[in-house]
């Protein structure tokens, strides 16, 4: 079962989202695969550099990347005051390569990365943040923890239920 999150690092209620699917992950951790795609939106200012290093950083080491993503988000009241000193302290404090980070953040391929991620989230209509599909259905909004249990839940008893049938279809 996935997971995925279209999310915007400065917005409060994508903290909230960042919330709620830590908790998932500690709940189901290997049965549910968690994926973040990019949504700044303009109104944020630190939104969209906060999603070119994390782009930039995934170029580098996917795992330092979610690092990134994990300590914006349990700090996020730094990021309108700290700007882009607070977003390269975490990346240093991470062992990325800076100058690499700095080249790679104005590159094409982010830019296209951050660009699909966007289209992608409009095709499930997703246009405010944060915004989920969770094993294919759209959450938009920062919804509690019950609405995703009960569709990973549900997900999870058809999976069986058609392993179950499977199986006893081979025998």
């Amino acid at each position: 079962i996935t997971v995925v999150t279209y999310s915007d690092f400065q917005c409060p209620y994508c903290q909230r989202g960042f919330e709620t699917v830590e908790e998932l992950r500690k709940k189901y951790s290997d049965k549910v695969r968690f994926v973040f795609k990019s949504l700044p939106l303009d109104f944020h200012a630190m939104a969209m550099p906060a999603s070119k290093i994390f782009e930039a950083i995934a170029l580098q080491n996917p795992e330092k990347a979610y690092k990134f993503h994990d300590e914006v988000f349990r700090n996020q009241q730094k990021l309108s005051s700290g700007g882009h000193k607070f977003l390269e302290s975490i990346a240093k404090n991470l062992g990325v390569n800076m100058a690499r980070m700095k080249k790679d953040m104005e590159s094409e391929t982010v830019r296209t990365r951050i660009a699909a991620d966007m289209a992608e989230a409009k095709k499930f209509g997703i246009t405010g943040t944060p915004g989920f599909v969770v094993a294919g259905i759209t959450i938009k909004g920062a919804y509690p923890l019950a609405s995703f249990e009960d569709i990973i839940q549900r997900r999870l008893k058809e999976k069986e239920g058609a392993a179950k049938q499977t199986k006893s279809e081979t025998n």
